[in-house]
């Protein structure tokens, strides 16, 4: 599959400018064919009979090569989940926390891991760094942030990738690296990544990373993965107790240990939806992250370059593609980012989201995405820009 295959197999790109897939993407034919199939199937066997549990199984098995395939991991070192935050908090909580351990993030943090930060703080005692970051921070100023704030004390350091207000791109190499001098684990959210970027662990040298699948892989919600590194699997422990760890099971109906992150399992998945993120990673893999990557940052560069010369609009993201990846956020002097959001859809039929922190909206350049889609909203923009804003918005939704 080729980037204009996969617009084409989008069918609202047809009437729709749609720049949120950093919110959740939509999906192509190939993934929802994938899903009807897997649902009629499973109906027709009866989910629970032989033939159902040996579906499961499948699916569940070839999403987990795919998964591992995509980040070039081991298939032993990722399992299948409902989301980024479900494997945040699987490696988060699943640490033994004393009062005095240290445990470092940044000012930016989604809630996934802000929410957490603060639970330690209440509940353990910990004693939680949150680094200051500028949205456009140089590389070497976010490697001297976190030089200063890791110790030996720091018993996780917990980053994501792409911070999801402003695309700020880490450098998770160098930071895992300052970590595991100081004898410190580090766990990466990979919300904005997966599907975006060409992720690769190893070379990364992380020890756990999570990723969503209805964001950039385009696949449906209620889906993701994780990945802990294999020395590691013992390191945590589970959240829940469930049936597979007490009769040693690994997917039901399946006799004997099979896969040691499913301990990790909170609760069951639909088949038909792992299925879908099987074929999620699939399509992507098929175009070629590295390519997604690079056109992503493309059409990401195009849109910054256009909305830096149009007067009342201040990019609040990095110019800089070593650091900036396919998300750009915006201010557009006196108005509200829910104004915005809400005026670019009434009017032009062009999805983005509003953020905070900085307070902008935050727009998605995918992979289906092209330069007609970034050029009418670079149009759109510079319209709203010299009119006066429509009576505030509700808080945003």
């Amino acid at each position: 599959m080729n980037f204009a295959d996969l617009r084409e197999s989008i069918s609202l790109t047809k009437d729709t400018v749609y720049l949120n897939t950093g919110f959740t993407g939509p999906s192509p034919r190939p993934v929802l064919d994938r899903i009807t199939d897997m649902f009629q199937r499973e109906a027709a066997a009866g989910p629970a009979s032989v033939e159902g549990l040996a579906l499961t199984r499948a699916a569940t098995g070839e999403a987990i090569d795919a998964l591992a395939g995509m980040l070039n991991a081991d298939p032993e070192e990722v399992t299948i989940t409902h989301g980024t935050t479900e494997g945040c908090h699987v490696a988060i909580y699943g640490m033994p926390w004393t009062e005095g351990d240290e445990f470092v993030s940044c000012n930016l943090e989604h809630p996934a891991l802000a929410t957490p930060a603060g639970v330690l703080e209440q509940r353990f005692g910990a004693t939680v760094k949150r680094v200051e970051l500028s949205p456009t921070a140089s590389a070497g100023e976010i490697i001297e942030s976190f030089a200063g704030a890791i110790t030996p004390a720091t018993k996780l350091v917990a980053l994501s990738h792409v911070q999801y207000s402003c695309g700020l791109k880490l450098p998770i190499k160098q930071i895992a690296e300052i970590a595991h001098r100081n004898g410190t684990l580090i766990l990466v959210d990979g919300a904005q990544t997966g599907g975006q970027l060409d992720i690769d662990v190893k070379a990364l040298d992380v020890d756990f990373y999570s990723i969503s699948g209805q964001k950039w892989l385009l696949g449906p919600n209620g889906t993701g993965g994780f990945y802990v590194k294999k020395e590691l699997a013992r390191a945590i422990d589970p959240l829940f107790s469930t049936h597979e760890q007490a009769d040693g099971r690994g997917v039901p109906g399946e006799q004997g240990a099979v896969r040691p992150l499913q301990r990790f399992r909170i609760a069951s998945q639909s088949p038909a939806l792992t299925a879908g993120f099987a074929a999620a990673i699939g399509v992507m893999r098929s175009i070629g992250l590295a390519n997604i990557e690079a056109r992503s940052s493309e059409l990401a560069q195009r849109l910054k370059t256009g909305i830096s010369g149009i007067s009342g609009c201040t990019l609040t993201c990095p110019m800089d593609p070593s650091i900036s990846c396919g998300l750009v956020s915006v201010a557009v002097d006196g108005w509200e980012p829910q104004q915005i959001v809400d005026t670019l859809w009434n009017r032009w039929r062009i999805a983005i989201r509003a953020v905070g922190s900085p307070s902008a909206v935050r727009i998605s350049c995918a992979a289906f995405n092209n330069e007609g889609d970034i050029d009418t909203c670079i149009e759109a923009l510079a319209t709203i820009a010299k009119e006066t804003p429509p009576p505030a918005s509700p808080a945003a939704h």
